[in-house]
């Protein structure tokens, strides 16, 4: 009886060690370094069924790195490539319509919680804030006829954040897929065109839930990750 406590309890305290030994390290453990690389591709189109019309199409890509901190929570820096093309028709026979486009470039701070569900999926939070400048040129079609709108061209300037939700998929240690769900988030912009004083200026506030699609990249980098 006493040879078969003793041989249990070794047991338990083999397997206890063996757990906690694969417990140690985690793609979220603190002192870990994250690379992520985001991208998104939108598109959008209202069409009340009259003459009128609006398309636009947007991509965006977002690298960043962060450092997680302590467990499950990164902090880091991003960087911002934004470009979108848009046409509103007033009238689309005989054409009537404004085109146009803008590139914005922007850069940001950021905060994201981690909320391990098993080893292989998490959920997430996070808080941005950055600032952004950019281009825009803007024209106007009536009928064969390209006109030059007087402030059809300028730049752009503007800050905004969010708070985000969403969830992650690691299927190996240090490498997961990461999309967002739901955000919350202001925008204001100030466009100032080439050629006159007039500007600009304008808020977004909103709500969305997959309204804005995107997807991240992410590799973790830290002691023991990347062996097998």
């Amino acid at each position: 009886m006493k040879k078969i406590i003793i041989f249990s309890l070794m047991l338990i305290s083999a397997f206890t060690v063996d757990a906690q030994r694969k417990r140690t390290r985690t793609a979220t453990s603190q002192g870990n370094v994250v690379v992520r690389f985001g991208m998104g591709l939108n598109s959008s189109k209202v069409d009340p069924d009259l003459d009128e019309l609006y398309k636009s199409t947007s991509f965006n890509f977002s690298p960043s790195v962060g450092y997680m901190v302590i467990d499950n929570l990164e902090l880091g820096v991003d960087f911002m490539v934004d470009y979108m093309t848009y046409e509103d028709f007033t009238k689309q026979s005989p054409v009537n319509k404004v085109t146009g486009d803008h590139t914005d470039v922007g850069f940001g701070v950021y905060a994201q919680k981690y909320f391990p569900l098993n080893n292989w999926f998490s959920l997430t939070t996070s808080a941005n804030l950055g600032m952004k400048t950019g281009t825009y040129n803007r024209n106007v079609i009536v009928g064969a006829v390209n006109t030059v709108d007087p402030t059809g061209t300028g730049t752009r300037n503007g800050v905004g954040g969010s708070i985000n939700f969403g969830m992650g998929f690691t299927p190996y240690n240090a490498f997961g897929l990461f999309a967002n769900i739901a955000s919350l988030g202001v925008q204001t912009m100030k466009e100032d065109d080439n050629n006159s004083n007039d500007t600009v200026n304008s808020t977004d506030a909103g709500f969305n839930v997959w309204r804005q699609s995107s997807v991240s990249f992410v590799w973790f980098f830290g002691r023991g990750l990347w062996k097998k």
